[in-house]
């Protein structure tokens, strides 16, 4: 593993915690930039997205998502389509002002947050964890878009993480989506790598495990290319250690946009009910931060 290095900060935004337990709706608002609602869900008292008190830094009060016994994706504990309320998890975009200042302009951002996984926490499948993105808000939920990209993390079977990423399926001119996985799967490096031709890319999936009742660190870089078919990458810190780098992955391949900020989003699944969560549960998350910082690897390290 390779130590995390920082340049001289660049901050765009960021949220540590509150100092009491504060209404989240007020939260989002003032704190999170919360002003467009297309693709959120979960928000609310009532519903999974509430602020909690740290369990281990009393005083603190952070993020708590709850997740119902049996949802999945967008399906209640019944196995229906969810009502306005369901406790599935929650969704949201975060695009600060100061990236929306640069007009679309910003091609290499670091996102930085810490997440806690409760003591009782049940891995099954698998699920999702925030990340960046940018473009339209279409780059999930099966949608392969050119007009956007997202680099959320997920859990999977016994706390094996991975970044799963949605970019362009063109990623090698003449050459199949398809067939351009096989061929970077066969390579030693990458051989980690997942792909499907209606999902995201799962990339270094069990380079690193999440543990349970700690506090976990998670530092994400993305680089978008500037030339189609040329090159960007991702690389994922692990508390500040480097677990995942890809450099050999076409981010985009329409120039409309940049990277416009946090995606968070977090849910049980998966599109079928093997991925349902199996009790009541509960992730924190505290310490969120986006620059345009350059944390470098020391050495290269390509873990696919």
């Amino acid at each position: 593993m390779t130590e995390l290095c920082m340049y001289q900060a660049a901050e765009l935004w960021s949220w540590t915690h509150e100092t009491h337990k504060a209404n989240i709706n007020d939260v989002m608002k003032q704190k999170f930039e919360y002003t467009d609602h297309s693709g959120q869900f979960g928000i609310g008292e009532d519903d999974s997205l509430s602020i909690q008190e740290d369990p281990v830094n009393h005083g603190q009060y952070v993020l708590s998502v709850f997740y119902r016994q049996g949802t999945f994706t967008h399906h209640d504990h019944n196995g229906n389509n969810c009502p306005h309320i369901c406790h599935r998890g929650a969704q949201f975009y975060v695009n600060p002002k100061k990236v929306r200042d640069a007009g679309h302009q910003i091609t290499d951002m670091t996102l930085e947050y810490e997440v806690y996984f409760n003591h009782s926490f049940q891995w099954q499948k698998g699920g999702k964890l925030p990340g960046l993105w940018g473009g339209d808000r279409d780059c999930s939920g099966g949608r392969i878009s050119d007009h956007c990209f997202s680099t959320r993390l997920m859990w999977r079977t016994g706390g094996q993480g991975e970044v799963y990423a949605y970019v362009t399926h063109d990623q090698k001119a003449g050459t199949d989506f398809s067939s351009w996985c096989t061929s970077l799967k066969s390579r030693e490096i990458y051989h980690k790598v997942g792909c499907s031709d209606h999902d995201g890319i799962g990339i270094g999936t069990g380079a690193f495990h999440f543990q349970t009742g700690k506090w976990i660190k998670l530092t994400q870089r993305v680089q978008l290319n500037s030339h189609p078919h040329e090159h960007g990458s991702i690389t994922l810190w692990v508390n500040d250690h480097a677990e995942i780098h890809i450099n050999d992955i076409v981010m985009r391949n329409q120039f409309n946009f940049g990277i416009d900020g946090l995606f968070f989003s977090t849910f049980y699944g998966g599109n079928d009910p093997s991925w349902k969560c199996p009790a009541d549960t509960t992730t924190l998350y505290r310490n969120f931060r986006l620059s345009t910082d350059a944390p470098q690897l020391v050495q290269s390290q390509l873990v696919g």
